[in-house]
Order: structure tokens, then sequence, then C-alpha cells
């Protein structure tokens, strides 16, 4: 076993840290008045993308901010640094020599939001209720199993080895829920629990973590209300109040910190953060951990299914041409994992443009005068603000000029993303915001992977690239990125998912604040800000 023992220093800082249906879940947020600016509370702006706090069942960005306040995970990256994961719940780990079995050492001061102490208990209650509750998040736990060894002493056992796992269980899905408090309002985590599992409902409007706040009110319309846990067993939070609403045009967000009604913005564009007063607020930019790419059926009824028109599709869109588009900080994306993340491609194995080429294809291709129609998101800015129209018209233009004709279908986002599930679109706009940081999450690209199914594309279409997401998986060290490296090579050479940008992201703070440092998966470290005295 490897040790993962972690200095004495660290063992002692505090925890401070797909399917989306636009309805009115929970709860008592919706009744309250927006929060004012100034005293405790801490106004967050961003564009929502939100379902649930179910940490079972929660699958979406805006979700995962609030989440990650709420309820600690066993290990945690420490505001925008991913290079090893921190400890949290756990204070040391050991992992054996083939990292398929991994012990953690849990903390004996931490405790629930009741008062009642974090045991290993409840973290096998937790992630074995992930898993049998069967939601979009359930494959995070293939593979696994969780045992308790004492109190204190949590053994995770894996099919395969699992050298992700660490950054795995950062992801806010893995927060501990306070076992015995959600069994009495209808959690299991039993084989069944899909369907007799009933208590998605109280955790809309009430949070059973230890995390550094606690839920006042959650609607997935308009906004996230949460306050300082009083219970909390690490530093306390520097704001008492947390207001995290939903604002969909970054514009407005803009306006709101520069006039004092918030105090963080998440969803400017580059080019919007140009114009910002840096002797008054605060800008940091961050490349995005998720690409933009196109996803193209392979159902034999679209044009996409021919491997020539797939092929000028690549060919024939003009990247440069999106970067200007898309604004400042924007680079192109060489593969479907982005520049963060070990194992992505150089910047120069990206897809070129080659009009002349893309014509020809066309031309040879089994399908004459190409029709093929676009869906994407037409309120979709979450990520880096980016304007989906635009984008979608200079890609249907690029089009245009090699002779395919595109037709564009916009839709606010539960519709398109609900088109996008069930395999009905033809060529869609998408990103797809990851779940922890490594790119055993991206393998769901892969063919056979849920991604995948959603353009029909299946181990049978594409053995060699199914073999080299098998292989990417099994890999060890070193070996890893180049596993990756191989698979994408193979999914840009012919697989239906073009990869197309990667934005950077940027943060907007007003003077009030200190410490926002922004995880890419789990947003803003809420428990972390701090508050300048005036």
């Amino acid at each position: 076993m490897s040790p993962h023992h972690f200095p004495a220093h660290r063992r002692l800082v505090s925890s401070a840290l797909v399917l989306l249906l636009a309805g009115g879940l929970a709860a008592c947020a919706d009744q309250q008045p927006a929060a004012a600016p100034g005293g405790d509370t801490l106004v967050v702006d961003t564009a929502f993308n939100a379902k649930s706090l179910d940490p079972a069942r929660m699958f979406q960005p805006t979700d995962f901010y609030a989440e990650s306040a709420l309820y600690d995970t066993l290990l945690k990256f420490k505001g925008n640094d991913l290079k090893a994961p921190v400890p949290n719940l756990a204070e040391s780990y050991e992992v054996s020599d083939d990292a398929t079995a991994y012990t953690f050492r849990l903390r004996e001061d931490a405790v629930f939001s009741d008062g009642s102490p974090v045991t290993a208990a409840d973290v096998v209650f937790s992630y074995n209720r992930l898993k049998n509750v069967k939601a979009s998040p359930a494959f995070l736990m293939d593979g696994l199993t969780v045992t308790a060894q004492d109190d204190h002493t949590v053994v995770i056992k894996a099919e395969r080895a699992v050298p992700e796992l660490p950054s795995l269980l950062t992801a806010p899905n893995f927060g501990v829920v306070n076992a015995d408090q959600v069994k009495a309002q209808g959690a299991t985590d039993a084989e069944g629990a899909d369907k007799s599992d009933t208590a998605e409902r109280y955790l809309n409007t009430a949070s059973a973590g230890s995390g550094p706040y606690v839920l006042e009110g959650y609607s997935n319309t308009s906004q996230i209300a949460l306050t300082a846990n009083p219970k909390y067993w690490g530093t306390k939070p520097a704001w008492q109040r947390v207001v995290i609403r939903n604002v969909t045009a970054p514009q407005q967000q803009l306006l709101n910190v520069e006039g004092g009604e918030s105090q963080i913005a998440l969803d400017l564009s580059g080019r919007q953060a140009q114009g910002v007063d840096r002797s008054a607020f605060t800008v940091t930019s961050d490349q995005a951990p998720e690409v933009l790419y196109l996803a193209a059926s392979r159902a034999k009824t679209s044009a996409t299914a021919d491997p020539e028109v797939l092929a000028a599709i690549r060919a024939g869109i003009d990247y440069q041409g999106l970067l200007q588009v898309a604004g400042p900080g924007t680079v192109q994306a060489a593969g479907l994992v982005p520049q963060t993340f070990v194992g992505a491609l150089a910047p120069t194995e990206a897809p070129k443009y080659d009009p002349e080429l893309a014509k020809e294809l066309v031309a040879r291709s089994g399908v004459t005068a190409p029709k093929i129609t676009l869906d994407y998101a037409s309120d979709y800015h979450r990520l880096a603000g980016l304007d989906y129209a635009t984008i979608a018209q200079r890609i249907q233009s690029d089009l245009k000029k090699i002779g395919i004709e595109v037709t564009l279908n916009p839709a606010p986002t539960a519709t398109s993303l609900q088109r996008y599930v069930d395999g009905q679109t033809e060529l869609a706009l998408w990103s797809y915001p990851p779940d922890f940081t490594d790119p055993a999450n991206l393998v769901a690209f892969g063919p056979g992977g849920f991604l995948a199914k959603r353009v029909h594309w299946s181990e049978k279409d594409a053995p060699e690239a199914a073999k080299l997401t098998e292989s990417a998986l099994a890999a060890k060290g070193d070996a890893r990125a180049a596993a990756y490296q191989a698979w994408q090579r193979v999914l840009n050479d012919g697989g239906p998912f073009l990869p197309l940008l990667v934005p950077t992201t940027v943060t907007l703070s007003s003077a009030r604040v200190t410490d926002v440092a922004r995880n890419p998966i789990t947003g803003i470290d809420l428990g972390a800000v701090g508050k300048k005295q005036s």
C-alpha cells in the first residue's frame, strides 16, 4: 500500500471548501425577496443550470456550486489548484500498488449540521445510495464497492485500476450525508433505491451535510439561499448568508456587480471583461474545463451518418473565424480532453480548416445536396458567457460555402437538451461539464458511452475506438497521458464528436470580497470567500 498521509499543517486546514429540467422544483426560495447588498450577505450571479440538491441525483453545474458548501467530501481541491486533492473529511489514505484498493482514515472532529459525528457508516450509506438511486451520476460508482472497517476507516475497492479515484472523490456527488437524518425522510441505500428512495423532496428543502453552510431555500429557476452552519467543524465562513441568483444575461451580471447589487458574477465573456475597471473590481480568468463541440448523429436518416459528409463538416469549419466570434481568451480545441487535464492533445493536432477538401468530400459523398438541422440552446450562457446563437450562425455560414445547407433549430435549454438526450438531433452544439478533473470522466464520448448513445454510436460501429477507450481506462501512471491521446486521435479521425473551442471563464468580484478562487468543477469555494473590513 502506498501511504498518502497529509502533512500535519494540511490536516489542520479547514474544509472551506444529463438531464436538465427547468421546472419548479422545491422550495421556499421562490417566496424570498432578492438579497439586499451589504451586510453579511454574499450575492453571486450566474445563469442557472439547476435541477436538484440531492447528492445522489444532482448533475447540473449550478447545483454543484451550492452542493460543495453544504456537503463535505473525503477529499477536495483547494481553490483552483488541481495538482492534487487535499484532506477534507479524510485526513489520510493509502492505496494498493495496483490502484484497486484505497483505505481512508476519517478525521474524528467532523460533525454534521445537527452536531452528530461523521462516521464511516455515513460514507458507506452515501456512496451506496449514489449507486443504487441510479440517477444520472450513478455511473461515478461503476465498479466500486465501499465498506466501513471501523467508525473512522473506509475501504473502497475497484474492479479495475482507478488511479483517478482521489480526483473522482472530490466530485460533489460524493458529498457525505447524515444517514440517520435522511433515512428518517425516506432515503435508502439498498438495491431498488431507484424506486423506493423518496428523500429528494426533503433534500431540496433542507440540507443534511457537514459543510460550512446549511440550506435556507432552493429554487432551480430563481435563487439558492444558504446560511452559515453554526456547528461547522472547520473555520467559520466570513459571510453569514450566501444567495446564488439566476441572472441569465451576462451583461446584467456585470451591471449588478458594478452597481453593488451583487458581489460576484460567474458568466462574463472575455470581451465583456475587457471594459471592466480593474482598479475598482477584480477580474480573474481561467481556461474552462470543458470543450464546446458538435455532436453528429449516426442515425441512418441523417446526412451526418455519411462518413464523407462528417469529414467535410470537420474540414469545412473556419476555426479561426469561430475564435473571433467567441472573443478574447478562447482557443481552438484539439480534442475532447481540455488542456487542464492529463492526456490533452497538443494544439498542433487540432482539426485544420480546408474548404477545398471539404467541397471534394461533399461531392463524393453518398448524399446529394446535404441538408442538416443544427440544434442549440438559445438561452444557454453558462459556458463563459458564450453566445451559442452567434456560433451556430457562423457554422451555418461556413458549411453553406462547402455545399451543406444547415437549418438552425434554437430552443430553450430544457427543450434542446431533451432532444439531444433522446437522440433526436442531427447536429447539436453542446459542451459537457465534467464531474471531476480527470480524462476518465470523458470516456462517455467513446462508442457505447452515454453521450455516444445520444448520437447512435455503438461499440460495434467503432471497435478500434472501443478498444482504445478500455485501454485508456486501464492505463496507470505516466502511460495514462499517451493512452488518452491515442483515444482522442481515433475519435478525431472519424468519431461523431467534433471539438470546436475551449473558452476562458471570467470571474468578476467587487472590492468587498477576497479569496475568490474558482474550481473548474465546483465553482467558487463559498466557504473560503473572505470579506474586507470597512
